[in-house]
């Protein structure tokens, strides 16, 4: 009813009242002022509904679906008040209606009657096995359940042919299944549905339920828990009133169509389908999607082409994999990704950008077409990993300040990578090349605070271009024989060296001068390196390490380091071949910790240990030397090494310990630093040739006769 009309009505009906209240002025004395309606009620049958009465309007409350239609209403006025019209001449109570109240004295008041649905509420869950079961159900008009609604039996014969019984149902306060049982064609008899605050689950995408359910539709449903359709018979989900699922939106069936048109909000979103599956949808578009708590993952869609999420702002997760015909991703507005972006296994994509992006847990991209990848807002990342893509490197994060670890894995040989002017620092840089083809040239560090560079594969063959001190971690891990050392330009000085080379022949640390910490240079794999070499070392802060135990193709007749003059921490040298005789550090002058060394052993052909150690300026040891084959086996020992000469120079010690040199008859080398050994628990010699106690040393026996 139109407002000009009720104006009409109201005052046609005061006028009327008007008329009536002159009349009974003349005859009766009283001259009361109140035109108020202070009760009022309507019986329809046995059922009473008394009306709240506030201001001037009164409001009768009845369940939903329930008919007023010709009720008898009880009204009560003030004293010797009139009401037109006559409520008793009122069918259509349904509707809304005007009276006017005329006191005694002439005052009148216009009132007005509506009425209000109350829903019909089911308390507890609800379980419809059979079609018998709904159509009984649908005739209590049920609008709310409060609990579990089950449509359907986990398994037997289809028996459930129409919802169309259920169609008062407006909200299911928890679950909503429907089970295999249902032969249902539609979801008629839902289309009234609003809310569901559990899992509304249709379907699994592992079964084969609900054969006959091509479509799903929802046209009322606005908010539910969570939502999954995976029905494999389903190809059409349209939910245009849907605005927010709590939880998961999970929707892996074999679509051709889908229209999520008002979609605001979600916990989460899994739209995956199998790569076998057949589906011939061709967009995903959720154009009113503003926020996803947790992650969003699309996966499996092989004929879509575009993805489009124009209102997203911020996200979880967003994870885009397996959509080989996909050449669009637009999210223009997206500003925040809390956790990682995964882009893979998307053939037909040349182009990624996010212009609004500022901030992202990580990024993986694995996509061998991109070339234009465009971030020009995001400031920080936990990781980024680019692999298999025609990049030049992290060249498109333009306002990248800090990153934690960022692996560049097979990218397109011939292109230097260059590290963004914005950049302060990166945890870890790792780039790495796993199979032959044109390698990375250059790698620019230059300016930049990079905590480990790692080389891995056959990227180690890059060049390094930096700052003269570089205050990182060098980690280099060659996976070709045919590999050298990087050559360096500008880099002098480095905080750490690793260098695992189980697969290079030649390893020849050139240019590198100083370690300010520690240097570890081996492997625990047989055959390799054939020869490697310090040339340019001249100081190690921390610790040296190397580890080349079984080396079985070797080339070297010598291991030589002729510039290193200190070592911080502990050297450790476990080195054994078939062709190098001679260990010699003519520059070594400090070992700052303990000196454990390994001479090598006899055994077969393959090992042959050193005959010569020549350390002619090592004055010092901070701690202990130890003297050993480098093996636990107590049969292999060193048949070469006859003396101890190369320790001439060593006049500080704290304790020696010899073993298992098998013709070491000589220790007169050792003779300045013996004065060091604090008592004779500090000196142990045995399993050699000759073996000479504390005392006997004291007493100048250092050579066996």
């Amino acid at each position: 009813m139109n407002s000009i009309l009720k104006n009409s009505i109201t005052a046609s009906l005061l006028a009327g009242a008007s008329l009536l209240a002159a009349c009974h002025r003349e005859e009766d004395p009283f001259a009361g002022t109140d035109s108020y309606i202070t009760g009022f009620r309507l019986q329809q049958g046995d059922a009473v509904f008394h009306a709240a009465i506030t201001g001037e309007v009164i409001t009768v409350t009845a369940p939903e679906g329930f008919s007023l239609n010709r009720a008898r209403a009880t009204v009560t006025l003030s004293e010797n008040a009139k009401i037109y019209p006559d409520p008793a001449s009122i069918t259509s109570w349904d509707e809304e209606q005007a009276f006017a109240v005329t006191a005694h004295s002439g005052a009148q008041t216009a009132w007005k009657y509506t009425v209000r649905r109350s829903g019909v509420a089911h308390s507890g869950a609800v379980l419809l096995e059979t079609q018998a079961d709904v159509d009984a159900f649908g005739r209590r008009g049920v609008t709310l359940i409060d609990g579990s609604l089950i449509i359907g039996r986990t398994a037997g014969t289809d028996s459930i042919t129409s919802l169309a019984p259920l169609a008062s149902l407006k909200e299911v306060s928890y679950a909503l299944t429907l089970n295999p049982t249902c032969a249902i064609t539609s979801l008629e008899g839902l289309e009234n549905l609003e809310h569901t605050g559990g899992l509304l689950k249709i379907g699994e995408t592992w079964n084969n339920t609900l054969p006959h359910l091509e479509t799903v539709t929802l046209p009322a449903l606005k908010t539910a828990g969570a939502l999954s359709i995976g029905n494999p018979a389903t190809v059409i989900v349209e939910l245009p009133g849907l605005e927010h699922v709590s939880k998961q939106l999970e929707l892996g069936c074999p679509l051709y169509q889908l229209h999520l048109p008002g979609l605001q909000s979600a916990g989460s979103i899994s739209m995956n389908v199998y790569t076998s599956t057949s589906t011939s949808l061709a967009k995903i578009s959720l154009p009113a999607l503003e926020a996803v708590e947790g992650n969003i993952l699309l996966e499996g869609w092989g004929s879509v082409t575009k993805v489009e999420l124009p209102a997203l702002r911020k996200t979880g997760g967003f994870s885009v994999n397996a959509m080989p015909q996909l050449v669009f991703i637009y999210t223009p507005k997206l500003e925040a990704a809390a956790a990682t972006m995964t882009f893979s296994s998307l053939d037909g994509l040349t182009e990624l950008s996010f212009p609004a992006l500022k901030q992202a847990g990580a990024m993986n991209i694995n996509c061998k077409n991109i070339s234009i990848l465009e971030v020009p807002k995001l400031e920080t990342l936990k990781a980024l990993t680019l692999q298999n893509t025609p990049l030049n490197g992290i060249a498109g994060f333009t306002a990248l300040k800090t990153a934690g670890t960022v692996t560049l894995t097979n990218l397109p040989g011939g292109t230097a990578v260059h590290i963004p002017a914005s950049v302060q620092h990166i945890d870890v840089l790792e780039i790495g090349l796993t199979t032959a083809g044109a390698l990375i040239p250059e790698v620019h560090i230059a300016g930049k605070n990079i905590g480990t560079l790692r080389l891995t594969g056959r990227a180690v063959q890059t060049k390094i271009s930096g700052d003269e001190t570089f205050a990182g971690l060098l980690y280099l891990q060659p996976n070709s024989s045919d590999l050298l050392f990087p050559e360096l330009e500008g880099l002098g000085e480095v905080d750490s060296l690793y260098v695992n080379a189980a697969s290079a022949y030649d390893v020849h640390i050139k240019g590198i001068r100083k370690v300010r910490r520690g240097v570890y240079l081996g492997t625990l794999y047989s055959g390799y390196p054939r020869t490697f070499s310090m040339p340019d070392m001249e100081e190690i802060g921390g610790h040296l390490t190397v580890n080349f135990p079984y080396m079985t193709n070797t080339a070297m007749d010598s291991v030589k380091w002729d510039n290193l003059k200190s070592v911080g921490g502990n050297l450790t040298l476990t080195i054994n071949t078939k062709t190098a005789k001679v260990l010699h550090c003519p520059a070594l002058t400090t070992v700052g910790g303990d000196f454990k060394l390994s001479t090598g052993y006899d055994y077969s052909t393959t090992y042959r240990g050193f005959e010569t150690l020549n350390f002619p300026k090592l004055a010092t040891i901070g701690g202990k030397l130890t003297v050993y084959p480098g093996t636990a086996t107590a049969a292999r020992t060193n048949t070469k090494l006859t003396g101890l000469h190369g320790f001439s120079a060593l006049t500080g010690v704290k304790a020696i310990e010899i073993t298992r040199q098998a013709a070491l008859t000589d220790y007169s080398g050792l003779q300045k630093a013996f004065p060091s050994l604090a008592s004779p628990e500090n000196w142990t010699a045995s399993g050699n040739s000759y073996n000479p106690s504390y005392r006997d040393l004291l007493d100048g026996k250092w050579i066996y006769e």
